[in-house]
Order: structure tokens, then sequence, then C-alpha cells
């Protein structure tokens, strides 16, 4: 495997940059419905539900519905860089720092794990799969959302098209980003691990100007903008042409999809 000096949130994402939290917010607006359907999907539990945990938590605003949805359980809420869940700290919630790809949690202590927008961005995605499976307790729930980039490929404005895929170029080359193989073969992941009641659904969100998900992609695009214009195929004026596209009315188009799989430990 080719091993990448930067990972997420160094340079690329960093929770320092001005626009980040907006950028995050646009994305929760856009994909906490698809998230709340998921962690609820086949009714109430089989079992209590005691603790819950969120990893890459963002701007924590999954765990705070996880809060509401299991009223009995601890939620705890984890990030390398804490500064967007300090706010959120309460009863029943733990926000802690960990790294996912080098930290560990006990054999079994959760009963639900959600996991949205971070194993793709991890060379060592399959591995960490597998700790977050150890992670379950027996007739554990495991929601993971990903995304796939099919869409963008069949886009039908050229300059969206090649930007749009520019993007997911650039971080495949600096961080070693996944959007093309990842999200859709989660199902046979799950299986390989032993998981069960494994179900899956996309979600293709309509880039424009004035919705959640054009605002994800336009901040998006604007923070990749200097590496997107040094790929080959790319025009100088694609970038600007795009940014200024997104950010008035008349494009619209699809955006990435996610994927969401949920699937169980068994008892």
């Amino acid at each position: 495997m080719t091993t990448h000096a930067e990972r997420y949130g160094d340079r690329i994402f960093s929770h320092t940059g001005a626009e980040e939290a907006a950028r995050l917010a646009a994305l929760a607006e856009v994909l906490d419905p698809v998230s709340v359907e998921a962690l609820t999907a086949g009714g109430p539990p089989s079992r209590p539900v005691r603790r819950c945990l969120e990893l890459a938590a963002g701007t924590g605003s999954v765990a705070l519905r996880m809060l509401d949805l299991f009223p009995s359980a601890r939620v705890t809420a984890t990030e390398l860089d804490l500064r967007f869940l300090e706010a959120i700290r309460q009863d029943r919630l733990e926000v802690l720092r960990h790294d996912a790809t080098a930290e560990d949690f006990p054999d079994g202590c959760f009963d639900v794990v959600h996991v949205r927008y971070l194993l793709h961005h991890l060379p060592t995605r399959r591995e960490v799969f597998g700790r977050i499976v150890r992670w379950l307790a027996p007739g554990g729930r495991l929601v993971i959302e990903e995304p796939a980039r099919f869409p963008l490929e069949a886009a039908r404005d050229p300059r969206y098209r090649r930007v749009s895929l520019g993007a997911l170029q650039v971080l495949a080359d600096r961080l070693g980003t996944d959007c093309t193989d990842w999200g859709p073969d989660l199902p046979r992941t799950a299986a390989a691990h032993g998981l069960t009641d494994i179900t899956l659904r996309t979600t293709v969100p309509t880039v424009a100007h004035d919705t959640p998900m054009g605002r994800f992609w336009r901040l998006t695009v604007g923070h990749l903008a200097p590496g997107i214009g040094e790929l080959p195929g790319v025009l100088p004026e694609d970038v600007p042409a795009v940014l200024d596209r997104l950010s008035r009315p008349g494009l619209v188009e699809m955006g990435m999809a996610t994927v969401t799989l949920t699937a169980t430990q068994p008892a």
C-alpha cells in the first residue's frame, strides 16, 4: 500500500480553517436525516442500548441526536481535534480525543457505532473497519456512511465533472482517499467480518447554489482549488468558473452519492 505522509486534518480540511465548520455543517444538513433513519431502522433495538460511539464526530450533530434516540445510553464522540466538540459537552455525552488508526476501545463495549465520511480517507481503512467490528457488543448495530463518486462521473456539465473528479483526485493523491470502490464494497466487507442483517441505502443529493450539498461542495472545491488547478486535463478557467456557478442560480447537478451501510454483530 502506498504510504501517504499527509492525513486528513493536517492541512486538508483542518479544523483551524476559517470555513471548515460551515463546510461540515452543510454536510450535516444533508446527511443527518439519513443517519437518524439508519440508526433507527427496524424499530427499537432488540437489546438495551447503553453505550454509543460516534467516531470522528465533526461538529457533533449526530452525537447530540443519539442522546435523544437512545435516552438510556451514554454517547462517546471522538475526534482528533476537539475544537468543534467542546461546546456540546453535557451529561451522558463524553468528548474524547481519539485516533481510530492507532487507539483501541475494549472489545464488545458499544451497542451502537456510527461512522460517517471517515474510513474512505484512511489508507488503513480495512484494518480500522475490523477494529470497529471488535468494539461492537453482541447484537450491536453498526452504521457506516461513505461517499461514492459515480454520480459525478455522470455529470452533464463538463467543467463541473472535471473539477469535481479533480477534487477527489487531489484527496486520493495526498491522503489516499478512496471514493471509487470502498463505499460500494461495504456490504461485502461487512459480510467478510461476520456481520449480519446487512442493508444498503444510496443517497444522491442535488448540487445547486441554494442546496446544502451545493454549499458543501463549493466550500470543498474552494479549499482544494490550488491542487485541482494543477491536475492534467483541468483548464485554467475551470475551477473559477465552477465556483462561480456554484454561487448563483443556474447549475443543477448530482452531488456525490452517500452509501449507508447498517449491519449487526451476531448475538
